[in-house]
């Protein structure tokens, strides 16, 4: 049985996650923001996919999901991204 000190807890925590994604979305965005003009079109899809990004995480914490499902998905998009950087620097390196 979970106590109300450990639900509180989880609470801080996950407030903070919460903190640090929308930092880190803030920081590219501002990294965009300062690197490209605004209407270039690879700044605009930067930006719509960011937009997306943060209603997707909004969503998911909205939501009742369960957590093992969320840990195995977001492992798989770890990987996902980790093998994508690992073939790009080989086609740089060809």
């Amino acid at each position: 049985m979970m106590t109300d000190t450990n639900k509180e807890s989880d609470l801080d925590r996950a407030w903070e996650y919460y903190e640090k994604i929308r930092d880190a979305l803030t920081g590219l965005y501002d990294i965009l923001s300062m690197s490209m003009d605004e209407n270039n079109i690879f700044y605009q899809c930067a930006v719509d996919n960011l937009e997306n990004l943060k209603e997707t995480i909004i969503d998911m914490l909205k939501k009742d999901y369960n957590p093992t499902e969320i840990k195995r998905k977001l492992r798989e998009l770890e990987f996902d991204m980790k093998k994508s950087l690992f073939f790009e620097k080989d086609k740089q390196q060809d």
